[in-house]
Protein backbone atom coordinates (compact mmCIF):
# COMPACT_ATOMS: atom_id res chain seq x y z
CA UNK A 1 0.00 0.00 0.00
CA UNK A 2 1.45 3.60 -1.06
CA UNK A 3 1.04 6.59 0.90
CA UNK A 4 -0.09 9.54 -0.65
CA UNK A 5 -1.06 12.72 -0.32
CA UNK A 6 -4.06 11.97 -1.76
CA UNK A 7 -4.64 9.25 0.62
CA UNK A 8 -4.52 11.54 4.05
CA UNK A 9 -7.28 12.48 5.38
CA UNK A 10 -8.53 15.97 6.21
CA UNK A 11 -7.90 15.89 9.27
CA UNK A 12 -4.28 15.06 9.37
CA UNK A 13 -4.00 17.71 7.01
CA UNK A 14 -5.33 20.07 9.32
CA UNK A 15 -3.01 18.77 12.11
CA UNK A 16 -0.16 19.64 9.92
CA UNK A 17 -1.02 22.94 9.04
CA UNK A 18 -0.22 22.12 5.28
CA UNK A 19 -0.40 23.70 2.24
CA UNK A 20 -2.40 23.69 -0.80
CA UNK A 21 -1.69 24.76 -4.54
CA UNK A 22 -3.55 27.40 -6.11
CA UNK A 23 -4.99 24.73 -8.77
CA UNK A 24 -6.07 22.70 -5.42
CA UNK A 25 -7.62 25.33 -4.13
CA UNK A 26 -9.79 26.84 -7.46
CA UNK A 27 -10.74 23.44 -7.60
CA UNK A 28 -12.05 23.13 -3.79
CA UNK A 29 -13.60 26.63 -4.01
CA UNK A 30 -14.90 26.47 -7.34
CA UNK A 31 -13.37 29.84 -7.92
CA UNK A 32 -11.25 30.91 -11.14
CA UNK A 33 -7.57 32.46 -10.85
CA UNK A 34 -8.92 35.61 -11.93
CA UNK A 35 -11.90 35.51 -8.90
CA UNK A 36 -9.49 34.19 -6.14
CA UNK A 37 -6.80 37.37 -7.14
CA UNK A 38 -10.05 39.77 -6.94
CA UNK A 39 -11.23 37.99 -3.42
CA UNK A 40 -7.21 38.47 -2.34
CA UNK A 41 -7.75 42.35 -3.13
CA UNK A 42 -10.28 42.83 -1.59
CA UNK A 43 -9.64 41.53 1.44
CA UNK A 44 -11.93 38.61 1.19
CA UNK A 45 -9.83 35.61 0.23
CA UNK A 46 -6.98 34.30 2.16
CA UNK A 47 -3.37 35.30 1.09
CA UNK A 48 -1.16 32.47 0.04
CA UNK A 49 2.34 32.12 1.62
CA UNK A 50 5.91 31.88 -0.46
CA UNK A 51 7.05 28.07 0.07
CA UNK A 52 10.61 28.82 -2.33
CA UNK A 53 11.09 31.00 -5.60
CA UNK A 54 8.07 30.92 -7.64
CA UNK A 55 6.27 28.97 -5.42
CA UNK A 56 2.91 29.63 -3.18
CA UNK A 57 0.59 27.89 -1.19
CA UNK A 58 -2.25 28.58 0.81
CA UNK A 59 -3.03 27.06 4.45
CA UNK A 60 -5.55 24.52 4.60
CA UNK A 61 -7.15 25.81 7.60
CA UNK A 62 -7.29 29.25 5.92
CA UNK A 63 -9.07 28.06 2.87
CA UNK A 64 -11.16 25.65 5.13
CA UNK A 65 -12.46 28.97 7.17
CA UNK A 66 -13.08 30.60 4.48
CA UNK A 67 -15.05 27.31 2.89
CA UNK A 68 -17.02 27.50 5.98
CA UNK A 69 -18.37 30.95 5.91
CA UNK A 70 -17.14 32.78 2.77
CA UNK A 71 -19.55 35.73 2.88
CA UNK A 72 -18.27 36.78 6.25
CA UNK A 73 -14.57 35.83 5.64
CA UNK A 74 -11.96 39.21 6.18
CA UNK A 75 -8.30 39.67 5.96
CA UNK A 76 -8.74 42.87 7.98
Amino acid sequence: MTNTIDTLDTELLMALNAFLSEKAVMQATTLSRTSLHRKRVAGEFPEPEVLSQGRVGYRIRDIASWLERPDAWSSH
